[in-house]
């Protein structure tokens, strides 16, 4: 291993780029939303962001200074991730609703963030310690256990924050070697745990059925969808699942090249739902335009490149797939929001990372960037 450390620029730059045109566009999208449906101050939700924004900056730095071998030990492996899964089992019972959060202060804590930086690094460890024997069932029993763990409790409350968890397990053990049979048996399993919990919830139904093109009048008159009818018929949800996505394109649309400008959007006067927290990139395209757009894609893309150019530099394995799970993690959630606001997947709840409106996610995602820049401040140019 290289004795050099040496800040990462470059990789520093395109984080701190992202994180203050999120706090610009979170103003933007939540002022009028603030002080019109909430009667708070403008500053109401900018606020809370740029307190979490300095809150995670400050455990980035920390993470930053942490030589990254230091995370190899099972401490730091095993106690995050027992106090993350006692954290998802008591959210089940304090948030009987929605089981997404612990109310706080002031605010609402979300331990399925906390879930992100917790598998990341269980991967690492895992992976890196079994790795010329990633077939072997004292490697895959682990990782299911604790994977399927994950993505069970977070499920039950959140189907797409479980989906993205899925993300850098896929890629980290595809990199790894893992056999063609155990993989498709995973993604067939995932897929079928996916099923069950479309079914434990209709409104998630509907927004399949919605993105699918089923209206609501098909499935009441056609016989084979009647089943389907009768369950959704029992959610208390929107009847009109297409109005987010139908907003949201109208936002994009709005944009054209440059944009109506920063402040100027009207979608999120109301007419697009979430506007600051899950479909915020409908306000970026529309206010900044496809230039906007690009920019924030490029800078992702650019993150994601640099855990991948990582992958090949770092000399240890831990380093390798540490880095490369926090890029997926991270660029993965990105293209599922993104795809979502553009109606090319279906609608879920995941915020656009360091974007997004949400202190637990913006401050677990930069958890995740300082260990990324832990491994790039060590790893030979």
């Amino acid at each position: 291993m290289s004795s050099r450390i040496k800040t990462d620029w470059r990789l520093f730059g395109a984080i701190l780029a992202l994180l203050a045109f999120g706090l610009i566009m979170v103003y933007s999208a939540s002022s009028v939303v603030a002080e019109v449906k909430y009667k708070a101050n403008l500053w109401s939700f900018a606020s809370k962001q740029l307190l979490a924004a300095s809150i995670g900056m400050a455990l980035l730095l920390a993470l930053k200074r942490i030589d990254y071998h230091r995370l190899a030990h099972p401490l730091w492996v095993f106690v995050p991730l027992g106090l993350t899964t006692l954290l998802l089992v008591g959210v089940i019972f304090v948030d009987r609703l929605a089981h997404r959060w612990y109310p706080l202060p002031g605010f609402r804590f979300q331990p399925s963030e906390l879930a992100k930086p917790v598998l990341v690094l269980f991967l690492a460890w895992l992976v890196s310690r079994r790795e010329l024997k990633i077939n072997d069932r004292y490697t895959l029993l682990p990782t299911a256990l604790v994977l399927g763990s994950l993505v069970a409790l977070i499920g039950f409350g959140d189907l797409g924050t479980a989906a993205v968890l899925l993300a850098p397990a896929v890629v980290v053990f595809y990199v790894a070697g893992i056999e063609r049979r155990y993989f498709y048996l995973s993604l067939t399993l995932a897929a079928l745990l996916g099923a069950v919990f479309l079914l434990q919830k209709p409104y998630r139904l509907m927004r399949v059925t919605s993105f699918a093109g089923i209206t609501e009048e098909k499935l009441q008159n056609d016989p084979k969808w009647r089943w389907l009818a009768i369950q959704m018929a029992s959610t208390k949800a929107s009847r009109d699942a297409d109005h987010q996505p139908k907003q949201a394109k109208i936002a994009v649309g709005s944009g054209g090249l440059t944009g109506v400008g920063l402040g100027e959007g009207n979608q999120k006067l109301g007419f697009l739902p979430e506007a600051h927290t899950d479909f915020i990139f409908g306000v970026v395209c529309e206010e900044t335009g496809l230039a906007g757009a690009l920019f924030l894609l490029s800078l992702y893309l650019y993150i994601f490149w640099r855990g991948l150019k990582l992958y090949w530099l770092t000399p240890d394995p831990f380093g390798r797939y540490l880095a490369l799970g926090c890029v997926s993690m991270i660029t993965a959630q990105a293209l599922f929001n993104m795809s979502v606001v553009l109606d090319m997947a279906p609608t879920k709840g995941i915020p656009l990372p360091l974007i997004s409106y949400g202190g637990s996610a913006l401050i677990c995602t930069l958890v995740m960037l300082g260990m990324l820049m832990s491994v790039s401040d060590r790893a030979a140019d």
